[in-house]
């Protein structure tokens, strides 16, 4: 992957460009109208960064295809690359104009937050957010202002159940690590809390059904 911290904006920038570009070429999507304005928009975008994995590429292309309304040419990237492939209608919900993607990128770049099938919950996708690879400083740690960092990331979290109007499943990873900050009754109750939190969200909304939650290492 190309490293622009060895290269002058300028080059970095084509080089990015070239990269969408043959990428572009090899799902022939290069004819596509918006194929140009989008090659280049991310190619800007990329060159902020001195590393940019795969995966997070294919869904930067995806959401750019699908906010210009061409949800065939994101369904193609998306099904291309292995990482989401297995997932991509779940992926296509959410790349969709209509959310907050730059408040979720972070967490998506990361695979911090993704989709998953289980078996268990049936036909619906649960989507995992794994605490381990959430990004959060010591202050955010801190058992005084712990509920206020999983209510933020929670309700950020819960725009992907916009379409199925709160249906679906949370699996959570990690919590029990995080949990170390708080006392062991609190420790306990943060399952509950993340209940709430999806429940008083989904009231907002005007969702019939609340997002269920379920804890992947108990």
């Amino acid at each position: 992957m190309i490293n622009p911290c060895t290269e002058s904006p300028r080059s970095a920038r084509r080089a990015w460009s070239g990269t969408v570009q043959r990428l572009f070429e090899s799902l022939d999507l290069q004819e596509r109208e918006t194929a140009a304005e989008i090659s280049e928009s991310l190619a800007v975008f990329c060159e902020q960064f001195s590393y940019v994995p795969g995966h997070t590429l294919s869904l930067l292309m995806a959401r750019s295809f699908c906010a210009v309304g061409d949800r065939a040419a994101a369904d193609r990237i998306l099904r291309h690359d292995r990482a989401h492939r297995s997932h991509a209608d779940s992926w296509l919900d959410v790349l969709s104009a209509e959310y907050p993607f730059p408040e979720l990128y972070p967490l998506f770049s990361s695979r911090a937050l993704h989709p998953l099938r289980l078996q268990t919950v049936g036909s619906q996708t649960v989507w995992v957010l794994d605490f381990g690879r959430v990004l959060l400083t010591d202050a955010d740690r801190h058992e005084i202002i712990l509920l206020q960092t999983l209510r933020t990331l929670t309700e950020k979290v819960s725009n992907v159940w916009k379409k199925s109007n709160g249906q679906g499943t949370l699996a959570v990873k990690g919590l029990s690590r995080l949990s170390l900050a708080a006392r062991p009754r609190s420790a306990q109750n943060l399952p509950d809390y993340l209940r709430h939190v999806l429940a008083r969200r989904a009231a907002l909304c005007g969702w019939p059904s609340i997002p269920s939650v379920l804890l992947l290492d108990l």
